[in-house]
């Protein structure tokens, strides 16, 4: 037995949706009898109930130092060769490719942040597989030069331009300005306004 055991089950959000698309579907088949029409939402919401109830039920997943398992059937880490995501992430849905050319689909109806804690379980112990492609070294480099902050000032502290003798120039020209009304060396008696 594994010491280190991450369980997810699916979360109960689904249940209660289930449960009320059914009543939903009961209410529109209610009144199918006064309208054929409402047939339509009901065969809908009856569809959409199944659905519903089939992800609710999927069994846990557990996550081990060793090997991770869909209800009673467990797959060793070494099996791992590939771990394609799809375009669902609530639930999450991954194409899991194993060793002989076998195929299991991952279905986890989860909440969001048990869904990225267990894609980065999954990313971290599958040591031998790709993700969506990238090897195991490539993604694990590529994320940690993403996750460090960039070098140079902080965001929301403020960057020095000029030092302080610019500084106290743009200041003195800023006075003259205010006092004169333009910036040229020149006499205004002389020349005039430029």
């Amino acid at each position: 037995m594994q010491s280190n055991i991450e369980i997810y089950a699916p979360s109960r959000v689904y249940a209660r949706f289930a449960w009320a698309a059914l009543g939903c579907a009961v209410l529109a088949f209610l009144g199918g009898l006064e309208s054929v029409y409402s047939l339509i939402p009901g065969f809908l919401c009856l569809s959409a109930s199944g659905a519903l109830f089939w992800l609710a039920g999927r069994p846990n997943i557990a996550v081990g130092d060793t090997q991770f398992s869909i209800g009673d059937r467990s797959v060793s880490w070494r099996e791992v060769k590939e771990i394609n995501s799809t375009r669902f992430l609530s639930p999450l849905v991954l194409d899991v490719r194993l060793t002989n050319n076998r195929r299991k689909w991952l279905v986890y109806p989860g909440a969001p942040e048990r869904i990225a804690k267990l894609m980065y379980q999954l990313r971290r112990t599958s040591v031998q597989a790709t993700f969506d492609g990238v090897a195991y070294s490539d993604y694990w480099t590529w994320n940690s030069l993403g996750s460090t902050p960039a070098p140079g000032p902080v965001p929301g502290t403020p960057v020095r331009m000029l030092n302080a003798e610019d500084e106290d120039e743009v200041e003195r020209l800023y006075q003259r300005l205010k006092t004169v009304g333009h910036l040229d060396r020149g006499s205004d008696s002389k020349t005039g306004r430029p």
